[in-house]
């Protein structure tokens, strides 16, 4: 929200500077996956999956984009469960990719997981405003629709919201470091490099699904995952 005239600006109830700007690295923006969306019915690729009904190839980003689909899925409903447009979800990824009905759980469930994952990065960016506003705020609504946004602000200061806040760090400990890569994919990979073709045991898949770079720099502790291997 730009303001010229003044320092600040006032946004349900808070007050954005406008004036402090940090300098910040460009990133690549979110995958699009434009030519997927653009597919018709007749250019459907269809999804391999294994015995549990997961992917095991190929696979990409797709359902990512459709949980940052603030029309597919609403940003302003307080968790998954009461999203009301599963089936819409469902029925849009169908016309994009040839998928039997067992894997519907594998896709509402991927969903689900960046769904969460972008709204923690909306409240991010949220923090951010108030904090440095500017350019930051304008990316906040670029991201969410105006109305899902002032729902979400008056969600975030509620006691609910603070609490689950809380939980959410205390998850933090214990994070895979596979990306967007599934354990389905993970398991699939282990079991082909195993002479036998042996399926990988639970501890085997939790080993390899949290194997950090060492030149890599990671805001979770590594503690709890270090002591559980």
């Amino acid at each position: 929200m730009e303001n010229p005239n003044n320092d600040e600006a006032q946004y349900g109830g808070q007050l954005i500077s406008v004036d402090a700007t940090p300098k910040t690295k460009k990133h690549r923006g979110p995958t699009k996956k434009t030519d997927i969306h653009a597919r018709t019915k007749e250019e459907r690729t269809p999804i391999i999956l294994n015995c549990y009904g997961q992917p095991i190839g190929p696979t990409d980003q797709f359902l990512g984009t459709v949980a940052r689909n603030t029309e597919l899925a609403p940003l302003n409903y307080v968790d998954w469960p009461s999203l009301p447009t599963h089936d819409l979800i469902w029925e849009y990824v169908l016309e994009k990719y040839m998928i039997a009905p067992e894997g519907r759980r594998w896709v509402m469930e991927t969903v689900n997981d960046t769904w969460r994952q972008f709204k923690s990065r909306v409240k991010q960016k949220y923090l951010d405003a108030l904090e440095y506003g500017g350019s930051k705020w304008n990316e906040l609504c670029e991201l969410v629709p105006e109305d899902e946004l002032n729902d979400l602000i008056a969600y975030w200061n509620t006691s609910p919201a603070k609490q689950e806040e809380k939980r959410n760090r205390q998850v933090l400990d214990d994070m895979h470091t596979m990306g967007p890569k599934s354990y389905a994919i993970l398991r699939h990979k282990l079991q082909q490099e195993d002479p036998n073709k042996q399926e990988p045991s639970k501890a085997k898949l939790y080993k390899n699904s949290r194997i950090r770079n060492p030149n890599k720099t990671y805001k979770a502790s590594y503690g709890k995952t270090k002591a559980n291997m």
